[in-house]
Order: structure tokens, then C-alpha cells, then sequence
């Protein structure tokens, strides 16, 4: 059972309110200072502090307020995601391709904004990775599952996929002419 600190809660409404509406990153970020300090645990104040580092490019420090949340059993789409889209920022590809199958576990088929920006980021790790054939199964099995605004968009980012499947296919031929 978790209890409420209403004081922590405070802080972190009004973090959450400077961040978002006045963008004041600097004043929310000491709100969520004074709300992390009163309850360390503070569910939504990790969640936005974690947020709040990823939008400014500070990854590592991000990915361990992401982990923290992962390790005390927060382990929802938004985590799981987080963590797969800073290990990707990191390098650390594999570690990031684990953490994408988490995040694919926590998705029903009905979340079309979520599974495209999933498929977006495992697609871009699997080549990354060198593995373009696995990249381009995805890629495919994406289109089927996709609604149609988000098939598109995929399907305009990665059309240099369709290309090399088809450059691949036709180096074949030509090997086995030889």
C-alpha cells in the first residue's frame, strides 16, 4: 500500500504545471527536487524527472531514474520504452532490442500511437545493428498491424527498405547466374 505525502504531491503538481505550461524547466526541476527529497519514491515525480532529462538530452542520467522505476516494479509501456529508447541513445543497442520486447509485452493491438512509435524504434535498432533482414520483416508485419495514417508514415520512413530487399533479391539472382 502506498501513502500519499500531500506536500510531495504538492511540489509535484506544480512541477508538473512549470513544466509543461510556463516551460520553466529550471523551477520545475527544483519541484521535483523538493518532491523527490520528502518521498524518494514518488512515482509521478520519477516519472516526470525521467521525462524532463530525456527532453534534455541528458540520457544517462535519465535511463537511471527510468531503471529505478523498472527495478521497484514500474514496468508499464512508458518505462519499458524509456529505458529501450535510452540505451538506443546510448549504444547500447542489444540492451535496448531487450527492452523493446518488454515494451511490445505491455501493448494490445488497439494502441496504434504506441505500437508505431515502438516499431519505429526497434526498426531503426535492428539496423543499427546490421541485421536489415530482420529490420525488414518488422517492417513488414508493421504495415499489416498498423492503422493506415501510422502504415504510412512508416512506410515513407523506411521505403529505402523495400530497396534493398529488392537490390538483395536481384544480387542473388545474378550470383547464382555465375
Amino acid at each position: 500500500m502506498r501513502v500519499i505525502n500531500f506536500l510531495a504531491e504538492k511540489y509535484y503538481k506544480i512541477a508538473y504545471d512549470t513544466f509543461f505550461y510556463i516551460e520553466d524547466n529550471q523551477k520545475a526541476q527544483k519541484y521535483i527536487s523538493r518532491a523527490l527529497e520528502i518521498q524518494p519514491m514518488h512515482i509521478k515525480a520519477l516519472r516526470l524527472k525521467g521525462n524532463m532529462l530525456v527532453m534534455q538530452d541528458k540520457i544517462a542520467q535519465a535511463l537511471e531514474v527510468w531503471q529505478k522505476l523498472y527495478d521497484i516494479g514500474e514496468d508499464d509501456f512508458e518505462v519499458t520504452s524509456k529505458i529501450a529508447y535510452c540505451y538506443a541513445q546510448k549504444g547500447n543497442y542489444e540492451k535496448a532490442l531487450e527492452f523493446c520486447e518488454k515494451s511490445a509485452m505491455q501493448v494490445s493491438l488497439d494502441e496504434s500511437e504506441k505500437m508505431y512509435s515502438l516499431y519505429r524504434l526497434k526498426i531503426d535498432l535492428l539496423l543499427d545493428t546490421k541485421k536489415p533482414k530482420s529490420a525488414y520483416r518488422l517492417f513488414k508485419n508493421a504495415l499489416k498491424m498498423l492503422s493506415s495514417n501510422e502504415a504510412f508514415e512508416l512506410r515513407s520512413s523506411y521505403s529505402f527498405l523495400n530497396f534493398y530487399t529488392n537490390t538483395v533479391t536481384s544480387f542473388k539472382n545474378i550470383k547464382r547466374a555465375f
